[in-house]
């Protein structure tokens, strides 16, 4: 997937929530063994997990995210590979595949060919966790006449500004939301500096869905959220947090919650 190269420099302005930091922290210190993150980028969570001391194992697809993830320094173990199929030669108790990298598969096989990876790298009592983003019908319907431009952010940047804009149609057939990002970077007096476009495309999932997939993949369901606190999935969640074990291991012990 070297599409995503080119969006490297750009991935840390683009995202620098932490709001989710705090429930993988949690999760992490439940199960308190080696982790390994799924399509880590460049380190959003891999980074803040290793200075939480946790042993952490980052796999990213894109050479040149992992390499700026490496320039970052800390205790993280940087791999470069397809999470489809890449072997790190060891277990881990906790997975992680969180910010919509698990619909970065844009194909069912794909997906469950990840989710037997996933399986095959944890350890007898491992627990995986994914997060994607739950879109509603008004979001994948789009307006009336096609795509649209819209805005979607600005950033302050020591020397300036940079913005983001995208216009977007989704496939209902194929679940696939096919997206044109657009970025402009303003330096300090407002003068326009550089601009780019950049495509990219994922497949939407839903509960049952991954749920289905999950079972199909060798895995039992520990909890199904619709956001980092805990709370139920509703038709109305932003978000769809996943938590799974491999078939016929034991569950975590009683008052472990996961939310953070």
């Amino acid at each position: 997937m070297p599409e995503y190269d080119p969006l490297a420099d750009l991935y840390d302005l683009e995202y620098d929530h932490d709001y989710d930091l705090p429930f993988w922290l949690s999760v992490a210190a439940r199960e308190r063994a080696p982790i390994v993150e799924w399509g880590a980028g460049t380190g959003r969570l891999s980074e803040p997990l290793s200075e939480a001391r946790f042993e952490v194992t980052a796999v990213e697809v894109s050479g040149e995210m992992v390499r700026r993830g490496r320039e970052k320094g800390g205790g993280v173990e940087w791999v470069c590979g397809d999470m489809r199929d890449v072997r790190l030669g060891r277990r881990y108790g906790l997975a992680i595949c969180a910010f919509n990298s698990f619909l970065c598969l844009t194909s069912p096989e794909a997906a469950l060919a990840f989710l037997r990876n996933a399986h095959a790298h944890l350890s007898p009592y491992g627990l995986l966790g994914i997060e994607v983003s739950a879109f509603s019908p008004e979001e994948l319907s789009g307006p009336p006449g096609g795509p649209q431009l819209r805005h979607d952010l600005t950033r302050e940047l020591p020397r300036g500004v940079l913005e983001r804009f995208s216009a977007s149609s989704y496939d209902a057939a194929s679940q696939l939301l096919s997206m044109r990002l657009f970025y402009e970077l303003y330096d300090a007096s407002g003068t326009l500096e550089s601009k780019r476009a950049h495509g990219l495309e994922i497949r939407v999932t839903s509960r049952d869905e991954l749920s289905l997939m999950l079972r199909l993949a060798g895995f039992s369901l520990e909890g199904v959220y619709g956001g980092f606190e805990g709370e139920p999935f509703t038709a109305e969640s932003g978000h769809l947090v996943v938590l799974a074990r491999p078939c016929g291991r034991e569950p975590a012990a009683p008052g472990g919650g996961a939310s953070g």
